[in-house]
């Protein structure tokens, strides 16, 4: 707005020079307002056509990182016209999370972002490249753009703005470690096996009728036969060796929701259930997971149905990586009611930093119903006593010693 204000004055100078050249009868005033104009109009001109056929492209060699790798952003900008630029100023918007090495970043008006910056000029049909090293040190789905291009005439009498691009994305998966790294052993990290053998009922293969045996599941009770037969009655299944885990990952890391959340308890329980997957994924499991987090771009818990292919962990990565830090809600009612959806057999792995007295009671409730309950304590504070048959990791000591060491924990 600035400088629009004295282009007018300067143009509005002209036009009177040519009115007093006129009424005095001076050429010589009349001849330099009629240059100034000339200028003037050549400048508009110059302007107008100054960023026609100007493309800006944005390429991110790896768009899907996990945390600490580096990737290559190259950005490139073509002028295919004769028509030289003497300026051309250009800025991308960037989240705050995504470090550029050696480039020109500064703070942006928009909140939580900063903004990449080029200032260069360009001759007729010439083309421009830059290339940028980008550090991942955070987990997340970021955006990056859009830009804004600025440039003008010679004389600096006008300025042209436009959009450049659209957007581009980067999302950085969790960081993924050995499960000995965190304090949990290789062989058999959730007791999965008895004998060296995973065997487990198949819901999907019936095989007959039996009576009911204290702690059985209630929900294989066959309710129909059993009012026939004046006594329970429990469906029984074929056996079966796939194992299946539903990770459960807990969102909550404050007593309180008012309280916000712990950014360092959060990064702790979302990297022990990605390590967990990749563990489980490499063993070749049925794999889900349940969250009372919610992913980006929805507003209800996030829940991945058990699976056994090669893109199941993809996605729970992805999940993981996206998952926002305030719960949609206490993770204990929510449990205990989706727990009802989970196949039989299954292992619940529950990764926490915080059980509170809810939760408490919902794992031990689970407990009786016969769920294998495999609980991955990473908070900092003590963890509670759980019921018996509950393998518990207690996994505090060693993310102190981690995060301490600075060889882990979020950057």
């Amino acid at each position: 707005m600035f400088n629009q204000f004295w282009h007018d004055i300067w143009i509005t100078l002209f036009v009177i020079l040519i009115i007093i050249g006129i009424f005095a009868g001076q050429g010589l005033v009349i001849g330099l307002g009629m240059m100034g104009m000339l200028v003037a109009g050549i400048s508009w001109l110059w302007n107008k056509l100054s960023l026609e056929e100007v493309t800006y492209e944005r390429t991110i060699s790896q768009p899907r990182v996990f945390m600490g790798e580096e990737t290559t952003l190259s950005i490139s900008v073509t002028n295919r016209k004769p028509v030289p630029l003497s300026r051309l100023e250009i800025e991308d918007e960037l989240p705050e999370e995504v470090l550029i090495e050696d480039a020109d970043v500064g703070a942006s008006a928009n909140p939580n972002s900063n903004v990449l910056r080029h200032s260069t000029s360009m001759s007729w049909y010439e083309r421009i490249k830059w290339d940028y090293t980008v550090k991942s040190n955070h987990r997340g789905f970021y955006r990056i753009g859009p830009a804004r291009m600025e440039s003008g005439d010679l004389f600096g009498f006008f300025n042209s703005r436009r959009r450049a691009s659209d957007n581009d994305y980067l999302l950085v998966y969790p960081r993924v470690v050995p499960l000995p790294e965190l304090g949990m052993p290789a062989a058999r990290p959730l007791g999965e096996t008895r004998g060296g053998i995973s065997i487990f009922e198949d819901p999907s293969r019936p095989s007959g009728i039996r009576e009911y045996q204290v702690g059985d599941p209630m929900k294989t009770v066959d309710w129909k036969v059993s009012a026939k037969m004046q006594q329970l009655q429990v469906r029984t299944f074929e056996p079966s060796s796939t194992f299946t885990v539903i990770l459960v990952v807990v969102v909550e890391t404050t007593a309180r929701s008012w309280e916000g959340y712990s950014p360092v308890n959060l990064e702790r329980v979302i990297t022990a259930s990605a390590s967990i997957a990749s563990y489980a994924s490499e063993m070749q499991y049925s794999l889900g997971l349940f969250s009372n987090g919610t992913p980006i771009l929805a507003d209800r818990p996030m829940k991945v149905p058990a699976a056994r292919n090669v893109e199941q962990l993809t996605v729970i990565l992805e999940a993981l990586a996206t998952i926002r830090p305030l719960p949609i809600g206490p993770m204990a009612p929510q449990l205990t009611q989706y727990a009802r959806q989970f196949p039989l057999g299954v292992t619940l792995v529950i990764t926490v930093a915080l059980i509170n007295d809810d939760l408490q009671q919902a794992i031990a409730d689970l407990r009786r119903q016969g769920y294998k309950l495999v609980v991955v304590f990473v908070g900092d504070k003590e963890c509670p006593q759980l019921p018996d048959g509950v393998l518990v990791y207690d996994l505090k000591e060693h993310f102190d010693r981690l995060e301490m060491s600075s060889e882990f924990g979020p950057r």
